[in-house]
């Protein structure tokens, strides 16, 4: 069961309890960061947010996170939160170079139910949060002080990370940060497509996956164009070869005999915990998985176990990496 909870983890519990199953909350292409701006306006920090604007005196010192993507996002901007939801999975799940959480950022506790006494404890002047997840949570945290509250899964869900990751270094000062940290990652995928090219391996086909155990059973979950990991390999000049209908969060769940779905010459790239990997423990002698053309083609890659699926811009750099060297380019 703590197997089954721990996978179910990545991409967020609440994914595979569909508990986020709403999206389309505009984060998309409301920006007010513009020459001159709100805050030239009004004196104030003006940051865009799933819930309209926040204004902040000046930037955020103090911020506590309630959602590991923004925590990553914060460190990648330089800043350490004060306290963060659930450390230990955070160490788990987001491994990125760069994305390490330092010791002293306190444990606020489970991203569902986060202890309000900490956080009230730690007398922050922001928490970040996800919309979906921390809906019961928002007026209580808003008396603690202000809240950020971001939608992931808004599509196209690479523009709304960069939108969101931008609104966030707004708020402590950290644009032209932000700025630096999104290049390097288009920078990245940039260098994958070239050596691709150099290596005759352009528009080179692919299917991305995450694999876990499930009451006995493997559960696979098959990433579509529309989620955020998929829009960064393509980036690259990659095709994704999988075109099942998605959930809000750009995946199709699926057993084995839906990986006969994926279009053929596809590269099948895979992320599987060490002690939970259904494609080398449960399917290693079944029948279907052993038929499957990139099985037979020796095209089952699997990446490192800790690349992070559902991150910000230093998950997408691991992903571009893990991916460059799965292909052996």
């Amino acid at each position: 069961m703590q197997r089954l909870l721990r996978a179910l983890a990545t991409g967020g519990t609440a994914v595979a309890l569909m508990l986020t199953a709403a999206c389309g909350s505009g984060t998309v292409g409301e920006s007010t960061d513009k020459a001159g701006g709100d805050k030239a306006e009004s004196g104030k920090i003006s940051v865009d947010t799933a819930r309209g604007k926040v204004s902040l005196d000046k930037p955020a010192k103090k911020v506590v996170v309630l959602e590991w993507t923004y925590t990553e996002e914060l460190v990648a901007l330089g800043v350490t939160p004060v306290g963060n939801a659930d450390n230990k999975g955070y160490g788990t799940w987001i491994t990125a170079d760069g994305a390490e959480l330092p010791k002293k950022v306190t444990d606020v506790g489970d991203r569902n139910e986060p202890s309000l006494e900490k956080i009230k404890a730690l007398q922050p002047d922001l928490i970040v949060v996800d919309d979906d997840r921390s809906k019961a949570n928002l007026k209580p945290l808003n008396d603690i002080a202000p809240v950020l509250s971001f939608k992931y899964t808004t599509k196209p869900q690479m523009q709304t990370m960069k939108k969101n990751f931008t609104e966030l270094a707004k708020a402590v000062g950290k644009e032209d940060k932000a700025a630096e940290v999104n290049k390097r990652m288009d920078a990245k995928a940039a260098d994958l497509k070239g050596r691709l090219e150099k290596a005759d391996k352009s528009n080179l086909k692919y299917a991305l996956a995450q694999g876990f155990t499930a009451n006995g059973s493997a559960s696979i979950r098959m990433l579509t164009d529309d989620a955020f990991a998929c829009q960064v390999l393509n980036l690259a000049g990659l095709k994704n070869g999988w075109k099942g209908k998605s959930d809000a969060w750009g995946m199709t769940t699926v057993g084995v005999e839906g990986l006969t779905k994926v279009e053929k010459d596809s590269n099948f790239l895979y992320v599987a915990a060490e002690k939970d990997n259904p494609f080398k423990d449960e399917l290693a002698d079944n029948a279907v998985w052993k038929g499957l053309d990139f099985v037979k083609k020796d095209k089952a890659l699997a990446l490192d176990p800790g690349t992070w699926l559902f991150g910000g811009p230093l998950s997408a750099v691991q992903v571009l990496d893990e991916t460059a060297k799965a292909l052996k380019v």
